[in-house]
């Protein structure tokens, strides 16, 4: 009886094995052959599935973007009381920062998919998705700190969120830089301190 291939898990398997070479050496050295000695596939089983290596990197990425605003969109309950609440959107907000070993890996793959993306307009296009998802996301918790009060025309709200948005993209990079412990402490701080000024309104 003929083995029945997931040709959809077998894409996803191929894509993580991009993401494995993309966070340790970099998206240039993800080529096929690459690619298909990191997953344990033959040459011929990824051009089945990628007609090109371009086809391939679109995919990979796609599927990080696809990944990472299903979880930023994840149904969520915040506590109703003010500090409470507070303290919530900080961590909430922490979950997007590299703070351990898997995020860490997380930040690596898109940093080099983002570095890609400067010069390719394929992968440019999930590059400004994901900062539009970001974008939002920020958004949505800069309201909900500052509800009942917040409104969809508020510009001092939307400030607030392109402030956060710019904290957690710079956050980011110093953790990719210096993922040490103490880096990772003085970076839970800061972003505690930017939600706890922006609750009272300073």
């Amino acid at each position: 009886m003929p083995k029945v291939i997931d040709e959809e898990k077998r894409r996803e398997r191929i894509a993580e094995a991009v993401w494995n070479i993309a966070a340790e050496q970099g998206l240039d050295h993800a080529t096929i052959r690459a690619v298909a000695a990191e997953c344990d596939l033959s040459v011929g089983s990824i051009q089945h599935s990628f007609r090109t290596q371009e086809e391939l990197k679109c995919f990979a990425m796609e599927l990080v973007v696809q990944r990472v605003i299903t979880r930023l969109n994840a149904p969520r309950e915040l506590p109703n009381h003010e500090s409470d609440k507070t303290i919530a959107i900080a961590e909430l907000l922490m979950e997007t920062l590299p703070l351990d070993a898997e995020r860490e890996k997380e930040a690596r793959i898109w940093a080099s998919f983002s570095t890609a993306a400067l010069t390719d307009e394929k992968l440019g296009a999930y590059s400004r998705q994901m900062n539009d998802a970001l974008e939002r996301f920020c958004l949505e918790c800069m309201r909900e700190l500052n509800a009942p009060k917040a409104s969809e025309e508020d510009s001092d709200i939307r400030l607030e969120a392109t402030h956060l948005h710019c904290l957690l993209d710079g956050l980011t990079l110093a953790l990719l830089i210096d993922p040490s412990t103490k880096r990772r402490q003085e970076v839970e701080r800061i972003v505690r301190d930017f939600i706890e000024q922006c609750a009272r309104g300073v």
